[in-house]
Order: C-alpha cells, then structure tokens, then sequence
C-alpha cells in the first residue's frame, strides 16, 4: 500500500513535468531585430540673392515725321517780280511776253512748248491749270540759253491760289533725254508766305549753255484740290 503510494506521487511530477529546469528565455540579442538604416536628408539649397533687374528703358513714341516742301531760300532773285499771275505786270522792264495759248507745241516731253532762246527776262502768260489725272498732271516747255546764266538766273512758274484751286504748280528742269536735273520736291524755292504762296522756281545759274525742258506738275492730292490756278511762266538768265 504505502508502495503504491510512493510509485503515484512519484508518477505526478513526471507528468506535469518533474524537470526543474527554468523555462526557455528568448534575449533582445537573440531576437532578429529589422534593420534600420539611417539615411541623411539633403539640407535645402541655399537660395543665391537674385540680381536686380535694369529698369526697362522708357520708350519715347515719336510722331511720324510729315513731309514738307522745302523751306524757302532767303534770297529771292531780284529780277523776277513776285507779284502773282493777274496781280498786274511789275516784271523788269525789257521782259519778252508770250502768249502761253499760242507757244508752239502741244505740251508734251516729246513736243514741248516752245519758249525759244532766253536771253534775258521771258514770261508765257495764262497758261491752263493742271488738274489731277494724267496727263494733265504735267506740262513741258523748252528753253535754250545761248550764254551761260547770271547768278540770279531762275525759271518756274508764278500763280495765285484761289478757293477751289489750292494746288501749287511745282517746277523741275530736265534735259531733253530726260534726265532730271532739278526735282520738284528735291530743290525750288517759294515766294510768298504759306499758306498764301505766289510762286515757286529753280535756280539755273549752275546751267550750261543748251537747251533745257521746264516740266511744271500738279502734286497735290485730289482730295485737297482737283486744279492748280492759272499760271505764268517765267524763266530769267539774268545777262549781266
């Protein structure tokens, strides 16, 4: 009895576990630990001062520049009369006076009208306004000097403007080749004062000897006024 006995208590230990033994124990270094790996973030660039801009210029608009007639030439040749076409003939005595309807010619570069040799003071009186359109924009006349011209020596064409006929009659000198000499706007000078005009003419003193071709046109726009006035020619080689 007391055998048994012994043998049972004997029995339990073994079958709840008679080993005394501590029970397993996992350590921090045993146990995996995730790796960590420490990555340095970038420090934020240092931001360079940025340069001042140049102020933008200041853009100056300018007004288109108008064109004009050229100014008049201060010294007026003496010998021609400023007096307007119907203003009364003051021109210097001796001036040789032609019928402007009755030149030779019909007006054209090829056939011009005929002033003949100039030799002095000449002047074609009442010849027909220019109206705008061509041909009647532009009117030829022929000339000859014999003999090399004065200082004061000019030819164009003197004219009063009138409500309705507002247009100059501007004058070029041209040879008969068609080479021009003296343009309409290029050179000339006015008498009068604008916007009351009388006249405009080129200076020839610088001409040779030979025949010459006066073109006397109409520039002005339609819009401004369709004719010029009636007109004289006049051209002058001042002979000493």
């Amino acid at each position: 009895m007391h055998r048994k006995l012994i043998l049972l208590l004997c029995a339990l230990p073994i079958a709840g576990g008679c080993d005394n033994s501590s029970p397993e124990k996992t350590t921090a270094a045993e146990t995996p630990t995730a790796s960590v790996t420490f990555v340095p973030q970038p420090s934020a660039p240092t931001l360079s001062p940025t340069p001042s801009l140049p102020a933008s210029p200041t853009t100056t608009s300018a007004s288109p520049t108008r064109r004009t007639d050229p100014s008049p030439v201060a010294t007026t040749p003496s010998r021609r009369s400023s007096t307007p076409a119907g203003g009364g003939d003051t021109r210097p005595a001796g001036t040789k006076g032609l019928d402007c309807g009755r030149l030779l010619g019909s007006g054209t570069f090829t056939d011009p009208h005929r002033l003949g040799v100039v030799d002095g003071p000449v002047a074609a009186r009442g010849c027909e306004p220019l109206t705008s359109g061509s041909p009647f924009n532009v009117r030829y006349f022929s000339f000859r000097l014999t003999a090399t011209p004065g200082a004061k020596a000019h030819a164009g064409a003197s004219f009063a403007l009138v409500r309705g006929a507002i247009s100059p009659v501007y004058p070029a000198i041209v040879q008969p080749n068609g080479w021009i000499l003296k343009h309409s706007l290029g050179s000339g000078y006015w008498t009068g004062t604008e916007p009351g005009f009388t006249g405009r003419y080129q200076i020839i003193a610088d001409l040779s000897p030979g025949t010459y071709i006066l073109r006397v046109d109409k520039l002005d726009s339609p819009l401004r006024s369709n004719t010029t006035p009636s007109y004289d020619i006049e051209v002058d080689s001042d002979p000493s």
